[in-house]
């Protein structure tokens, strides 16, 4: 019967060897992020003088698009209307926010930015440790999470997740089986 004696650090590389294609079937994963990711959008408004202070306070807030907009509650709203010092918006006018008084007549819009999430997405590279290959696909900035998971604002509103991250990696997993 013969016997085998592997060569101390043997798995160390190997490791090694299969570093690459792991980073390769990360940066896919990141491509795939990337394409599933939402986009952001911004509160513009029409910069005159007649714009109410509440949106001239939210101009320029970028969110994920599934997000909702932070916007400073009209005096009346909270009074009338029962809401919190922040009326959550998903656009301009949105009439599901239950505000009236931060709607009526506004001329605000919101601006589509494709890229608002992906440009935050990539991929590390490689770290052998012993046996082990690690690569890392990271989202890092403002509301990467939130786009990812979906929260919940007061008044039971919900913003859906995208899932963008979960969904990437398996779709890359299925392709790998």
């Amino acid at each position: 019967m013969a016997t085998f004696h592997a060569e101390p650090g043997l798995e160390h590389k190997l490791a090694q060897l299969v570093a690459p294609k792991i980073h390769e079937i990360a940066r896919e994963v990141e491509r795939q992020a990337k394409v599933f990711a939402p986009p952001t959008k911004k509160w513009i408004t029409v910069a005159d003088d007649k714009v109410r202070p509440t949106h001239v306070a939210a101009h320029g807030q970028e969110v994920p698009a599934n997000l909702r907009f932070k916007v400073n509650s009209m005096q009346w709203d909270m009074q009338h209307r029962g809401l919190g010092p922040i009326t959550y918006m998903k656009e301009p006018r949105d009439s599901s926010s239950r505000a009236v008084a931060n709607i009526k007549n506004c001329r605000c819009h919101a601006q589509s930015i494709p890229d608002g999430i992906s440009r935050n997405i990539r991929t590390l590279p490689p770290v052998v440790a012993g046996s082990t290959v690690t690569v890392k696909v990271v989202a890092e900035g403002d509301w990467v999470v939130e786009a990812e998971i979906g929260t919940l604002y007061p008044g039971n509103l919900e913003a859906q997740g995208a899932f963008y991250m979960q969904r990437a990696a398996a779709v890359v997993a299925a392709r790998h089986r």
